[in-house]
């Protein structure tokens, strides 16, 4: 299977545009004022890109690492990659924030607690992170942490399965637990990771002319949890829904590649870039554009600059900070060896 696939990096732009105008729909409410009731139904439902997130995330963990051998050092490797890509892009996003909040408290419009430890480690804990959005990254973490168990599990899918029965089983007796940790474990959330996996095992199992079957069913499912009057309780379900319209892609472009479109590329690589920077400058600019009077300016002033802005930041920090750390850890590695080397070896014999 190719290692880039063109209809995820279509995915992800579409996903991270979708969270783009719902955040700029609520700063456009809260700032300006609340738009018509059309344009509020469809474009708040736009926080369900994160679900498709999610998918991805499962997708992509399983196909880029379901070869790995099950030995401690793919895990030490497997650990460095996943952390080098969510924290070095976050960091710095999450400590600019740390210092503007701690300076200016009531900066945030609803003057939002946050935890200095949450906002450093994405460890959930009583208090949430600076950065809103965070709490997904999270559930992000959480999953990265379980998914490392199958260097050293043997039966990893026996480990799932009842992960997912205790989502479930929690679900519907209507658990609820104070601990941070326990409560993100047993998030119904994590079920998309999971459908993310069960997707990406597929592609290695069906059939190319299953695609218009599993797309069809897909699309069929995720509107009709779209279009529900109260999308919110039925999220799960619509992410449940996109894993095989994620397969059914997949296996389609495994045929026939689709045109790829540069721009569009370019929003999916910088689809994460996005998602971290764009609300705090959606803020920003709900605010400094609260005397046109105008929700529909303001939302599309909002959109445009947190998607501008997260662009920017994909290629002046995010990939150069990638590309840094990158050359930092073979450097600090080549050191060590060296340093290890020289202790073990042999002393001469006067």
């Amino acid at each position: 299977m190719r290692k880039n696939l063109i209809s995820l990096q279509y995915g992800r732009a579409l996903a991270a545009m979708a969270v783009v105008a719902y955040h700029s729909l609520l700063a456009s409410t809260a700032f300006v004022q609340k738009p018509s009731h059309f344009v509020e139904a469809i474009f708040g439902r736009g926080f369900l890109g994160v679900d498709f997130f999610f998918v991805l995330s499962g997708f992509i963990i399983m196909h880029t690492h379901v070869n790995d051998a099950p030995t401690s050092k793919e895990a030490v490797s497997y650990i460095k990659k996943r952390a080098r890509r969510i924290y070095v892009p976050y960091l710095p996003v999450s400590v600019v924030l740390i210092i503007l909040y701690t300076a200016l408290p009531s900066i945030s419009l609803g003057n939002r607690d946050w935890g200095v430890f949450t906002s450093l480690t994405l460890i959930p804990s009583s208090r949430p992170a600076a950065l809103s959005v965070a709490w997904t990254l999270i559930h992000e973490v959480m999953f990265y942490a379980i998914f490392c168990s199958s260097y050293f599990f043997r039966h990893f899918a026996l480990f799932v399965a009842a992960w997912v029965a205790s989502i479930v089983a929690a679900l519907l007796v209507g658990l609820t637990i104070d601990i941070p940790l326990i409560r993100v474990f047993l998030s119904p959330l994590n079920l998309e990771f999971v459908a993310g996996m069960a997707s990406a095992y597929a592609c290695t199992r069906i059939s190319a002319r299953w695609c218009p079957v599993l797309i069809g069913v897909g699309l069929v499912g995720a509107a009709t949890f779209f279009l529900a009057l109260e999308p919110q309780p039925y999220r799960v379900l619509f992410g449940l829904a996109l894993a095989p319209i994620v397969t059914g892609a997949v296996l389609l472009e495994s045929q026939n590649p689709p045109l790829a479109l540069g721009w569009l590329v370019t929003l999916g690589n910088a689809s994460y870039a996005i998602y971290l920077v764009h609300n705090p400058i959606v803020s920003v600019v709900a605010r400094a554009s609260m005397s046109l009077h105008s929700w529909a300016l303001t939302m599309m002033l909002c959109a445009i600059a947190g998607t501008l802005a997260g662009v920017a930041y994909h290629f002046r920090v995010e990939k150069p900070g990638m590309r840094m750390t990158f050359k930092a850890e073979h450097i600090l590695s080549g050191v060590f060896q060296t340093a290890f080397k020289f202790a073990i070896r042999p002393k001469p014999v006067p």
